[in-house]
Order: structure tokens, then C-alpha cells, then sequence
């Protein structure tokens, strides 16, 4: 299968092809054997159009954080998702007390999930590219199935962010904020400090103790933590670490 790739943009389509094909070691499997592994179409690691922030200066929720529900500092595989498939193509995998992820150039998102379904959390998670060049999308993924459905917050390595949703109604994700850049978001292969909320239909993002992003959505309701990577131009790799899941109730207007 050829495909042509766009400037700052990579499609999953091309890689799912692939993997339908081959295993680690050449044998033709099919792709849902590959657990934990999701390749979504059309979702730019960066958008060609990045739109101003207008008008937003903080969250319209309050939003209460409750109980401890796991903490991952990942000196252990615990239930995430851990596979290798060599080659450089894709890979889940621990290295120095963090989760990895490592993606082939142009070849679209992995992600890797926690494998425990959750309701109304709140996500703290450190993240930095590893390797790669600047563009490259990463971030966690809440409420998330096994085929990559769910509530999707990116960052970009060049310092911009998008919320998006992926569900099997659309051809692709659909942007609830699309990508836009933010100062306060640590560029290049410097770590960003993550807190994402999914609490009934609300959704939020803040970099850095920083509020940039919010959205509300009725579509899903209960999945699973994953992280995610989409490498652009270049192999590239994220890790994630510091991974903290707590109970989240929404409380009200600010």
C-alpha cells in the first residue's frame, strides 16, 4: 500500500494496513490480536490551522477532586499496555521508571491503555518527547475503548493543543477545541506537567497548573486511561510518568 503524507499531518490508516499484515516477526496477523494498539485517520499531531484563544480566561466549572484510584510510577508494568513491534514501528514500553511510547515516522497515533474503566476522574500525568522532531501530538486519552473511541487531549511539541473526540459515527475525530498554541506549553523535548478532567460531561485541560481548554460532551461516559503519541516527519517517542487517577466531581460554576 503507498500513501502520500501532508505536511503536519499523519494518517493511522496506512500503519493499520500494515499491522493487519505482519507480526514482531513477519507473520501475518490480524490487527485486533495487537491489544492496547489503536491507529486513528486524520488526527493532525499538528494542525495546519492554528486558531487563536478569544476570549477564555478561566474554567466555567468547579471541579472537586476525591479519592485516590491509582497512582503509576511504572517501575512496574502493572495493567497498562506493554508491546514491541519492532523495527521502529511501534512499541509500548518501560524505560527509566516511565511508560514510553514509540512510533515510526508518518505512520500515525498508538496508544496504550491502563486496561480499568473509570467514570469521573481527573488525570495528572508528567509527559516529554523523547526524540522526534518538533510537531510531533501526544497526551492522554479519558473514557477510551480499545479501538481508540473517547475524549483525546494533545499536546504538540511545538506548543499547541486540541481536545478531540473519536467515535465510530465519524469518518474522524471531531475537534471540540481545535489546535491552538499556548506560551505556557514547554516545547521541544522538555516535560509538561498534565491535568486533564472528565467529569460528567465537562471536560478540561491545564498545562502546567495553567488553564487552556474546555469542553462539555454527552458521548461517552466510562473507559479506559491510555496515552497516546503520533509522530510526524521523523520517528519519535513521549513518555509518561507521575500518572495520578482520582475520583472528580463537578461542583458547579465558578
Amino acid at each position: 500500500m503507498h500513501c502520500d503524507y501532508t505536511p503536519m499531518q499523519i494518517f493511522g490508516n496506512c500503519l493499520g494496513d500494515l499491522l493487519a499484515r505482519r507480526g514482531p516477526l513477519g507473520a501475518l496477523l490480524p490487527l485486533p490480536f495487537l491489544t492496547g494498539l489503536c491507529l486513528l485517520s486524520a488526527i493532525g499531531a499538528c494542525s495546519p490551522v492554528v486558531e487563536p484563544v478569544m476570549g477564555l480566561r478561566g474554567p466555567t466549572r468547579s471541579v472537586q477532586a476525591g479519592a485516590d484510584l491509582a497512582r503509576y510510577n511504572f517501575q512496574g508494568p502493572a495493567t497498562w499496555d506493554i508491546f514491541d513491534l519492532g523495527d521502529g514501528i511501534v512499541s509500548s514500553r518501560l524505560k527509566r521508571n516511565a511508560l514510553e511510547l514509540g512510533a515510526g515516522a508518518d505512520l500515525g497515533y498508538v496508544t496504550a491503555g491502563n486496561n480499568v474503566v473509570h467514570a469521573d476522574v481527573l488525570i495528572n500525568a508528567t509527559v516529554r518527547q523523547t526524540r522526534g522532531l518538533l510537531g510531533n501530538g501526544f497526551g492522554l486519552l479519558c473514557r477510551a475503548d480499545k479501538v481508540g473511541n473517547g475524549y483525546w487531549f494533545l499536546l504538540s511539541s511545538r506548543g499547541e493543543y486540541s481536545i478531540q473526540v473519536a467515535s465510530d459515527a465519524r469518518e474522524n475525530p471531531f475537534p471540540l477545541v481545535p489546535w491552538r498554541y499556548h506560551s505556557v506549553i514547554r516545547q521541544g523535548l522538555q516535560a509538561n506537567e498534565l491535568r486533564v478532567v472528565c467529569a460528567e460531561n465537562y471536560l478540561a485541560l491545564f498545562v502546567n497548573d495553567v488553564f487552556l481548554a474546555e469542553a462539555f460532551d454527552d458521548e461517552f461516559r466510562r473507559g479506559e486511561l491510555a496515552v497516546a503519541l503520533g509522530a510526524v516527519g521523523r520517528a519519535a517517542g513521549v513518555s509518561f510518568d507521575n500518572v495520578r487517577l482520582r475520583e472528580a466531581r463537578v461542583t458547579g460554576g465558578r
